[in-house]
């Protein structure tokens, strides 16, 4: 892992650390927290009819490589927004440092943030419009856009210069005129087996799993745990 801190935004990672969940003072900033030690099990049972009660689906036992490896797990999350800029960031539950590695048979993990432009599901898509990824290959970090609002592949990809992992804090700063008209988000981790899904096309079937999502909470979290925008 050649470098950690890609860019230097400390004064803005401290500032967000501070804020509690939901929504801050003035509603620039929209916040979640997300239980610990539920890698592999986003999903509640469906016999209980609910994203948000049941017993959680278990798709790793608790002592895989990928159960071990907390920095999948996401602590909380957030959305700010402050004139034209938009700062997203995650927590999670285990640092990242210089002897960190990927767990066994990974090739690559992706922290996700996920920009909607509407939370009716019947107006299309099991993609968000806008998909903001952090990612990393066990040695270089990098970050990026993905526009899907043309629908099909190959989708723009904008790379991001403005991102900071900073031991169990990752955050990225962009334009809000990249994401026009977004109403809703949440939050995902994922890891890649083999040779991981180029980020201009739809991911492949099978080759990837997401260790990790926004729990489920709030009026907007239905059909996706979706927070709304600031």
């Amino acid at each position: 892992m050649r470098k950690i801190v890609v860019a230097v935004l400390s004064a803005i990672v401290v500032g967000l650390m501070l804020v509690p969940s939901g929504v801050s003072a003035g509603s620039n900033t929209v916040s979640f927290t997300d239980r610990q030690g539920d890698l592999g099990k986003p999903w509640y049972s469906a016999a209980q009819g609910s994203h948000t009660a049941g017993d959680p689906l278990s798709w790793w036992s608790g002592n895989s490589p990928i159960s071990n490896a907390g920095y999948l797990d996401l602590r909380s999350g957030w959305v700010t927004v402050k004139g034209n800029t938009v700062t997203m960031g995650l927590t999670v539950d285990s640092p990242l440092t210089m002897d960190s590695k990927l767990p066994q048979g990974i090739t690559e993990v992706r922290w996700a943030w996920y920009f909607y432009l509407s939370i009716d599901v019947t107006y299309g898509g099991y993609y968000a419009p806008y998909s903001v990824y952090i990612l990393w290959d066990g040695a270089d970090f990098s970050a990026a856009l993905v526009d899907h609002t043309s629908g099909s592949p190959p989708f723009v990809v904008t790379p991001l210069d403005n991102f900071v992992v900073d031991g169990n804090v990752l955050t990225v700063t962009m334009s809000l005129a990249s994401i026009p008209g977004v109403v809703a988000w949440y939050s995902q981790s994922l890891v890649m087996y083999g040779s991981p899904w180029p980020l201009d096309q739809l991911p492949s079937a099978g080759g990837w799993n997401g260790p990790d999502i926004t729990d489920f909470q709030g009026p907007l979290a239905v059909y996706w745990p979706w927070q709304a925008m600031p």
